[in-house]
C-alpha cells in the first residue's frame, strides 16, 4: 500500500487492517483491507485538504452533522454554509486541527477546545475523537464535555467503495431501519415514512443503484437521506468480495450515495448522527457517540 508522508499523519496497522488518520479535522485519510488487497475509503490527496474539500471526505463532523433548516437552532443563529440551512457545523469546523493527545501501533486519540461564541455556540467545549483497530474492526469513539448543555450530534463522514468499480452503483446494502426520511429540495427534513415498497426500502439485500436511479431521487442524484435505526448490525454493504458491517449507538444514519462528488456515486457515505429534525437533536453537556466499521474478505 502507499503510505502517505505528512508531518501530522498518524498509521495504524495490525493483521488486517492500515488506516491512516491526521489531525487535520481528525479525519480518517484512508482505509486499507489488507486481505483484500485495496483502499476501500475515499482518498483526498493531500492531508491538508481534509480542511477544505467540500466532501467531508473521512473528516469528524462537529458540532453537529447534517443540515439544519435556516440556520436556526433552539433561537441560536448559525452560520448559513449550505444556502439558507447550515451544514455539517457551519462554515469553520471543518477548518479545524485537532491535537494529538495519545496514540500507539493501533489507535490515537485527538482533542480540541472551542470557546464560547465559536461555531456560535454559547459554550466553552472540549471534543475528544479516538480511534482502535480491534481485529478487523476500525472502532471510532466521539465524546464531547461542556460547561453547559448545548447542540451535540458528532459523526465520522467516511466514504465506501469496496470493489473498486467506478461507483457504488453494484453494491448491495441493507439497513436495519423502522423510517426513512423524505427531503425537502434543498435537502432539508421533510418527514419521516415507512419505507417498505418505496424507492428508500433497503430492508434486504438491494443494488444501490435501485435508489440512485430513483426518479423520486433525482434531485438529490440518489441517497441522501436518513433512517431511523432499528437492529444491528444497522448498515451492511457487499461488493466484489468485501462485506462491511456498520454500527453505532446513535437513533439514525444518513445514507448519500456520493451524487455530488467529482465522479457521481463513486463512493457512498454512513453518517451515523441523530434524526435530521430539529426536535430529534441533543442538547446535553456530555455527549458520547460510538461507531465501528468491520470488514470481512
Amino acid at each position: 500500500m502507499q503510505r502517505y508522508n505528512f508531518l501530522c499523519m498518524d498509521y495504524l496497522e495490525n493483521e488486517d487492517l492500515a488506516v491512516e488518520t491526521t489531525a487535520c479535522a481528525a479525519a480518517v485519510h484512508s482505509v486499507y483491507l489488507k486481505k483484500a488487497g485495496r483502499t476501500v475509503t475515499l482518498v483526498l490527496d493531500r492531508e491538508e485538504d481534509h480542511n477544505t474539500d467540500p466532501s467531508y471526505s473521512g473528516n469528524v463532523i462537529f458540532p453537529f452533522a447534517g443540515r439544519i433548516k435556516d440556520a436556526l437552532f433552539n433561537s441560536i443563529r448559525l452560520d448559513r454554509n449550505d444556502g439558507n440551512n447550515s451544514l455539517h457545523g457551519g462554515r469553520d469546523a471543518h477548518l479545524a486541527v485537532f491535537r494529538k493527545e495519545a496514540g500507539d501501533e493501533c489507535s490515537v486519540v485527538y482533542s480540541l477546545e472551542r470557546r464560547r461564541g465559536e461555531d456560535n455556540l454559547p459554550a466553552h467545549r472540549l471534543y475528544t475523537v479516538s480511534y482502535t483497530l480491534s481485529g478487523s474492526s476500525l472502532r471510532i469513539r466521539l465524546h464531547m464535555e461542556s460547561d453547559i448543555p448545548v447542540l451535540c450530534d458528532m459523526t465520522s463522514h467516511m466514504y465506501f467503495n469496496l470493489s473498486g468499480e467506478e461507483t457504488v452503483g453494484r453494491h448491495l446494502m441493507r439497513i436495519r431501519a423502522d423510517r426513512a426520511a423524505i427531503n425537502n429540495e434543498d435537502h432539508t427534513f421533510r418527514e419521516l415514512i415507512d419505507p417498505r415498497g418505496t424507492c428508500l426500502d433497503f430492508s434486504s439485500f438491494r443494488e444501490l443503484d435501485e435508489a440512485i436511479r430513483a426518479p423520486e431521487l433525482a434531485f438529490s442524484h440518489g441517497l441522501n437521506n436518513a433512517y431511523r435505526l432499528a437492529g444491528s448490525p444497522a448498515v451492511e454493504l457487499k461488493a466484489g468480495g468485501v462485506s462491511l458491517s456498520a454500527d453505532s449507538d446513535s437513533r439514525a444514519a444518513v445514507i448519500y450515495t456520493g451524487g455530488y462528488l467529482p465522479v457521481p456515486s463513486g463512493f457512498a457515505a454512513i453518517e451515523f448522527q441523530d434524526l435530521p429534525a430539529s426536535s430529534e437533536r441533543q442538547v446535553t453537556a456530555d455527549f458520547t457517540r460510538t461507531i465501528s466499521f468491520t470488514f470481512t474478505c
